[in-house]
């Protein structure tokens, strides 16, 4: 297997629009299907319209207006507001129509009391088919049809319907209300009396006389007190800190205090002493003076003066004074503030003790009443709901003895019978329009039926599909001859229609020619051409392009045959002459091309010229290709220097991998796929195995396509 790590060639994905015409095309192709649907369809809508009765169909409609036996919710205060609101009023009723019982009564009532089991139930599920209830919420109004063979027994049906229903529906709104309510009004004032007397004797126990009053002077009083206690400590606390202060202000105040002191002679003798010191001080400065510090004299002062010193300080320390002493005033003023402050606060604590005895005795007198105000007020508040229940109940029976007279009689109910039912003189529905219906239904079906077909296929019918599902182009689409007129697909031929013998199919190669040499630069081409099965026309693809290159060069076209066994020739037996004839490609008298001997010597092929064409034909002559890649990278260069064209018939993909291995080194790569026969996921593994194996896939060629649009419809699109 050749591997290339070339770039490959940007590819354009060929997305194509939808158009008419490949609607057409897939409608056409399973135009046999859909037209056995729609005649399927139409036939069983013939036969319906044609055996099957039609029903006749008899009308009823009810007007529902509002009625205050709607409220069911024993309010008394207004019964606009618990009322159903708009539309309501239509289910209810509708409900009431469409109960099973109310048909049942209904069906008995035809019957007899003597009917069976099973046959009142076989009764009752055909009546409940046949009905029909239908409410208009905006007009209040509700539609009642019946369905029956007989137009008579068809309106006896609604009006036994509505009789019972207007027995029934009387029956549901007022039977057992009147005495419900009363039994409930009596049950609550019987608890109303309870709770009087409860109240009354919860009150005596407790002695409430007037509980608000009574709270309000517990307040009050608790709320004084409060304030002579925050009265009372500030007060002692303003004591504490003068009792504090005069103890701080008072600590060095003593009983006795000192008169006077008398030290008088001492002082004297102090005086003389220092009087005597100045005068040895002042000798000392008179002889240093004079003579040196170390003469006798001033030695002999010095000693003086150090002696009267001495003698100085020892006078101090034996110095007398004489002191008196008295009784002191102030220390008696001080005790007596300290003992007045000491009483003013012992009053001022016991008051404190009395105030918060006080205080808390109140609290839990005022504790007690909240408790007992809570549980008074929760008695005063059930009497009161219970009383007021005891009026709502006394006002809900008065109404709902009222309505048990209106609802009772049946010209003052609230449903008015706008449309009584009569015999219709017409069927419900009619065999033009049964027909009409299985006309549409065949052709929807039908249509469906088409579309899923086309989405279970995986195969192509058309160009642009196979286009649109492989992201490649078509370059080549010839229409198969049919009718004498043909349509040309293929890319490069005309639009127009055309006669089949105005141009061959053949030559539509156009665009794939232009492909092939737009692969590449080199003069000498080589395209190999490739399919997934032996059956998928690759051979008349080859065939047609051979001829169509012939054209375009003046060395031989050569064709590459390898999918040739050595026995079963594709390109068929040569003649007597030794020359390949082609059936159906006409060409130019011509002489026939020559083989190259020398290639044919080295590589082991045999080579055919073809009959009135410049195109030769090459096959292995043992039936085996060269399976080396170095072998047929020699063959194909060798074969270049004698051809321009070289189309290579690879074996189907399905059978050998050569042309997908070999498909690397050719310079284009053609993949054959065959109309209605070539699935989707097999073409798109090959096309996937061709480019990963290096293979320049320029396009397709789509083979056995036919036409499937008539002719005057082609015209159009």
């Amino acid at each position: 297997m050749v591997i290339t790590t070339r770039t490959r060639p940007e590819r354009k994905a060929a997305v194509v629009e939808l158009t008419v015409r490949d609607y057409l095309n897939t409608f056409f192709y399973y135009r046999k299907a859909a037209t056995a649907v729609f005649l399927a369809v139409v036939a069983i809508g013939v036969a319906v319209a044609l055996l099957v009765p039609m029903p006749y169909r008899a009308q009823s409609t009810l007007l529902v207006l509002l009625a205050g036996y709607y409220d069911q919710s024993n309010n008394p205060n207004g019964a606009a507001a618990v009322q159903p609101a708009i539309g309501q009023l239509d289910g209810v009723e509708a409900q009431i129509l469409s109960s099973p019982e109310l048909h049942r009564d209904v069906v008995i009532a035809k019957l007899g009391p003597n009917a069976s089991e099973h046959e009142i139930d076989s009764h009752l599920q055909d009546f409940e088919h046949r009905l029909h209830i239908e409410q208009n919420d905006l007009a209040s109004t509700i539609n009642l049809t019946y369905y029956d063979a007989d137009p008579k027994e068809a309106a006896d049906a609604l009006s036994r319907l509505l009789d019972t229903y207007f027995r029934r529906r009387a029956t549901i709104f007022t039977s057992g209300r009147v005495d419900f309510l009363t039994g409930q009004r009596d049950e609550v004032a019987r608890q109303l009396k309870q709770a009087d007397a409860d109240l009354l004797a919860f009150q005596k126990t407790h002695g409430i006389v007037n509980l608000d009053d009574q709270t309000s002077r517990a307040v009050l009083l608790e709320s004084q007190l409060v304030q002579q206690k925050l009265e009372n400590d500030t007060s002692l606390a303003q004591h504490h800190g003068e009792l504090k202060s005069e103890q701080v202000s008072s600590k060095g105040v003593k009983a006795t205090i000192p008169i006077f002191t008398d030290d008088s002679e001492a002082a004297h003798a102090l005086d003389t002493m220092q009087l005597s010191l100045m005068q040895l001080e002042a000798r000392r400065a008179d002889f240093a003076s004079r003579y040196m510090d170390s003469s006798p004299f001033v030695q002999q002062l010095d000693q003086q003066i150090a002696d009267m010193h001495a003698s100085i300080a020892r006078r101090k320390a034996q110095m007398a004074t004489a002191t008196r002493y008295g009784h002191n005033d102030y220390y008696d003023v001080v005790q007596g503030r300290l003992a007045a402050l000491n009483a003013s606060i012992a009053g001022e604590t016991a008051r404190q003790q009395a105030l918060e005895e006080q205080i808390k005795e109140t609290r839990a007198k005022l504790r007690g009443l909240s408790d007992v105000s809570s549980q008074m007020r929760q008695l005063q508040a059930t009497r009161d709901m219970l009383a007021d229940s005891f009026k709502d109940r006394s006002r809900q029976v008065e109404l709902a003895k009222i309505q048990q007279g209106q609802v009772s009689q049946v010209n003052s109910t609230n449903v008015r019978v706008i449309q009584a039912p009569f015999p219709p003189s017409q069927r419900s529905v009619s065999a033009s329009l049964i027909i009409s219906a299985g006309v549409a239904a065949g052709l929807l079906i039908s249509a469906l039926v088409v579309l899923v077909m086309a989405s279970l296929r995986e195969t192509f019918l058309s160009p642009e599909q196979a286009e649109r599902s492989l992201l490649l182009p078509v370059l080549n689409a010839p229409v198969m001859l049919g009718g004498g007129v043909r349509r040309p697909g293929a890319a490069g031929a005309s639009a127009d229609t055309v006669k089949a013998a105005s141009r061959p199919a053949h030559m539509a190669y156009g665009r794939m020619i232009a492909a092939i040499n737009a692969s590449t630069d080199s003069p000498a081409k080589v395209v190999m051409a490739l399919s997934f099965g032996k059956n998928d026309g690759l051979l008349s693809v080859i065939r047609g392009l051979a001829v169509e290159l012939e054209h375009r060069t003046t060395k031989p076209v050569l064709i590459l045959d390898m999918a040739s066994g050595a026995d079963a020739p594709l390109y068929g037996p040569p003649n007597a002459q030794g020359l390949l004839t082609w059936s159906g490609h006409g060409g130019q008298s011509r002489a026939a091309s020559a083989a190259p001997t020398d290639i044919a010597a080295s590589s082991g092929l045999v080579f055919e010229s073809v009959e009135r064409h410049n195109i030769v034909v090459a096959r292995p002559e043992s039936g085996t290709f060269p399976t080396s890649w170095q072998q047929t990278t020699i063959l194909f260069d060798a074969l270049r220097e004698a051809h321009d064209y070289i189309v290579v018939h690879a074996p189907p993909a399905s059978q050998s991998f050569a042309g997908i291995e070999n498909a690397a080194l050719a310079d284009a790569t053609v993949m054959a796929v065959r109309a209605e026969v070539s699935r989707k996921p097999v073409v798109l593994g090959l096309k996937t195995q061709l480019l990963d194996a290096g293979g320049r896939l320029i396009g397709i060629a789509l083979t056995h396509r036919r036409g499937y649009i008539p002719n005057f419809i082609y015209r159009v699109f």
